[in-house]
């Protein structure tokens, strides 16, 4: 009787143990088919990654963007979790994307009251990108030198500059005066005052013709010839 109380309690453990074992099997090939592998995403695009995230029931989660010298704008350059690693069906997955170059620091220097030009052959050689040029009149600044710039001079993280640049000041018409028979240290004075230009022809204290004629319509900085002689003696 005791043998076979101990044939059936035999038979009852081992029938037992294949039934855990096998239940352990069934679970576990449950388990792995909620779960589904990390592709390997660095280098690729944000659209490719998704799309390949979402063809394993997987989404993407952009952590943060960050300068990468070594990997284009908008690229991934870096996963949280590794490929071939098995997460949950409907997961993220965590990574960094780059922002491009211009992580280091430029140390931008002045180039106000410069001519644009030469401000151009400088940032050149710095490696530094000319960006938005903008051109506006001024009294103060000579024509094609910088007013001001942003960045400011300095330490900064951008390698692109902007300038506002000076296109001199805003023409001033009027009528051209008549200098005929005036005294050559008077019309020195009002071409000054006028901001004409006198271009003096032969000697003389006095003028004795102009070009333009008086009346004509010149603008502040033109020149004006002058053919200078001398005042003739009546008696």
């Amino acid at each position: 009787m005791s043998k076979t109380f101990l044939k059936y309690f035999m038979y009852f453990v081992i029938f037992s143990a294949l039934g855990a074992g096998g239940s352990y099997l069934f679970f576990k090939m449950i388990d792995l088919s909620k779960t589904v592998e990390v592709p390997a995403l660095t280098g690729r695009s944000i659209t490719e990654a998704t799309e390949l995230l979402n063809q394993r029931k997987l989404a993407l989660n952009i952590k943060s963007r960050n300068y990468d010298n070594n990997v284009p704008e908008g690229y991934i350059s870096q996963q949280l979790q590794e490929p071939g690693k098995r997460i949950k069906s409907g997961s993220e997955v965590d990574v960094v994307v780059s922002s491009g170059k211009g992580g280091e620091l430029f140390s931008m220097p002045s180039f106000e009251g410069q001519f644009l030009d030469e401000a151009k052959l400088t940032l050149n050689n710095l490696d530094i990108k000319t960006g938005k040029v903008t051109l506006i009149h001024s009294d103060a600044a000579e024509k094609g030198t910088i007013i001001a710039q942003r960045p400011l001079p300095g330490n900064t993280g951008s390698n692109e500059i902007n300038f506002l640049v000076s296109t001199g000041p805003y023409d001033v018409f009027y009528k051209c005066p008549s200098f005929v028979n005036m005294n050559l240290d008077d019309v020195r004075t009002l071409a000054e005052k006028l901001g004409i230009k006198l271009v003096e022809q032969d000697e003389g204290s006095r003028i004795l013709s102009q070009n333009p004629e008086a009346g004509a319509i010149i603008k502040k900085g033109d020149s004006v010839e002058i053919t200078l002689g001398r005042s003739r003696m009546w008696f």
